[in-house]
């Protein structure tokens, strides 16, 4: 684990924050700013028409329902423990500049979909390694580290984080809430990519409403700290000058450092997952609709999502000194929202289950066919209730340590086709 934890130090610490900046920054340009056309990326995404696939709605509540939760709650939380408040500023700003690769990578993985046997299609950075640039090895690694990321960062964190709460609040076993998430989410992936649309479509409004709610509530009880959050976030962005008076030192540095990383874990632009869900949209919306419909998952999740609950966190930290001796990293949003009659946090949970599941799915069904995508299907259930009752410890730099694995892939594809875009 220290090897993990030094080697994610080194390439998180200076080279990927580079590379996945400039990889922003340079779509951004190339593509003109695409980020002006949110409000008609915003129209696109409430369209309902799913012939031969997902709805345009759809397929943005997928992608929503896999990067909401972990990201917004933990990742946030995680970003402020290691990084200070300037990391709530990075994350937002990684955010900003990710729409545009968003949008590139999902219009990429469109450009590349096939046809699947029950008449929908089938995308994603796979299917663009192996199609456009000949590299089926590193679309058959690329798909392997999905599944890897699927079972660790989109399932057992979730799982665990519902059965915490459940022991926490009711005192219900971590085995007993393990089963109870584990086969209602088991019945929903079995039945295929149409009932994981038709939940995520319901869950993911309502969780971001709940959540959404809960922040403004916290925000609204404790306005007196609001003016002193933004403050301290927009100073510890860039300051080298140590948090709370000195008992927590954090650096620019560090406040960088974690903000991308976790800007990149809660949008996961660069990443290509995206344009997994995205290829399985109706035939109907052009590769370059449907990236303006992708790009606005990236604007929900890091630009509103993530920033407001960064927020919610530093203002909790301001109020409680301790917070950050006393409370774990992924613990603080729990904290703030303490006092809140709000369950959202556990609908995120369960809707990540799910969105995350489809991420794995077809990253198993391109390594093996149908035999393969049962198997992993089974094996996704089983982890389910394995991260309910598991010690997550090392989850959180496992999770950095295969993000450097599906990035890397990633960006080359975007890189090399670059040109098939513009």
């Amino acid at each position: 684990m220290d090897v993990i934890s030094k080697i994610n130090n080194i390439m998180w610490g200076g080279p990927l924050l580079v590379f996945l900046l400039g990889l922003h920054i340079y779509f951004t340009i190339k593509t003109r700013f695409v980020q002006r056309n949110l409000g008609k990326a915003l129209k696109y995404s409430v369209e309902g028409d799913s012939s031969g696939g997902m709805s345009a709605f759809g397929t943005l509540t997928t992608t929503l329902a896999a990067t909401l939760g972990t990201g917004n709650i933990i990742g946030v939380s995680t970003a402020v423990y290691l990084g200070g408040p300037g990391g709530v500023f990075w994350c937002w700003a990684t955010g900003l500049l990710g729409m545009a690769t968003t949008y590139a990578e999902t219009r990429l993985s469109c450009l590349y979909r096939k046809k699947t046997a029950d008449g929908g299609h089938a995308g994603g950075m796979m299917y663009v390694l192996e199609q456009a640039l000949g590299k089926r090895w590193i679309a058959f690694v690329y798909s392997f580290v999905i599944c890897l990321s699927a079972f660790c960062a989109g399932c057992t964190t979730q799982s665990n984080a519902i059965s915490e709460t459940c022991l926490d609040v009711w005192g219900i076993p971590k085995w007993v809430a393990g089963i109870a998430v584990a086969l209602p989410v088991g019945l929903v992936i079995l039945q295929g990519v149409k009932w994981i649309e038709q939940v995520c479509m319901t869950l993911v409004p309502c969780m971001a409403l709940l959540f959404l709610g809960g922040c403004a509530a916290y925000i609204l009880l404790n306005a007196s700290l609001f003016p002193e959050a933004m403050r301290t976030i927009m100073k510890c962005a860039c300051s080298t000058r140590s948090f709370l008076g000195g008992t927590v030192g954090f650096t620019a540095g560090m406040a960088i450092r974690y903000g991308v990383a976790r800007g990149l874990f809660t949008n996961e632009a660069g990443l290509g997952t995206s344009g997994i869900a995205a290829a399985s949209g109706s035939e109907k919306i052009s590769p370059e609709k449907q990236g303006l419909i992708s790009m606005t998952a990236t604007f929900w999740d890091t630009v509103v999502m993530c920033a407001i609950t960064g927020i919610v966190v530093v203002m909790f930290v301001i109020q409680n000194e301790n917070a950050l001796k006393e409370i774990s990293a992924g613990l603080l949003v729990k904290g703030a929202f303490g006092t809140l009659p709000l369950f959202g946090e556990e609908l995120i949970a369960i809707a990540t289950l799910i969105g995350w599941s489809y991420f794995g799915q077809v990253a198993a069904e391109y390594m093996g066919g149908q035999d393969l995508l049962k198997k992993y299907q089974y094996i996704y259930v089983i982890m389910i209730f394995a991260g309910a009752v598991m010690p997550m410890g090392i989850v959180w730099e496992l999770t950095d340590f295969i993000n450097i694995f599906i990035l890397i892939p990633s960006a080359y594809a975007l890189i090399r086709c670059r040109k098939k875009l513009f």
